[in-house]
């Protein structure tokens, strides 16, 4: 049976999806500094697999978990969520830049081949 590559991906977003609403939800006491860190890296190290590996869209899904992560880790609501908005913003311009850069690098290839 094949499946399309559309359908991996869904799938691929419906289980990155899934656990982002728990993490959010689940408050933080003040003795668990070690437990975000674990979360922090286990994301980062999550968003870098799929930065190597040209999935952008989950890479945005990742911003997205590491963003709220941050923010129930890090200080008072209002600030923790304006500072997650810029850090997933940043993060969301970095990502289209790179994007960006690989699209130009295709079309200068694709220009300089000859037919």
């Amino acid at each position: 049976m094949r499946v399309s590559p559309r359908t991996l991906a869904f799938l691929a977003a419906l289980l990155v999806a899934l656990p982002g609403p728990v993490l959010a939800q689940r408050p933080t006491a003040p003795g668990d500094e070690a437990v975000c860190a674990a979360q922090l890296a286990d994301i980062e190290a999550q968003i870098d697999d799929a930065r190597a590996r040209g999935r952008m869209l989950l890479r945005r899904e990742l911003d997205q978990q590491l963003a709220a992560v941050q923010a129930r880790c890090n200080g008072s609501p209002a600030q923790a969520s304006r500072a997650a908005s810029i850090a997933r913003l940043e993060q969301e311009v970095e990502a289209l830049r790179a994007e960006l850069a690989r699209a130009e690098e295709q079309l200068r290839r694709l220009r300089n081949t000859s037919p």
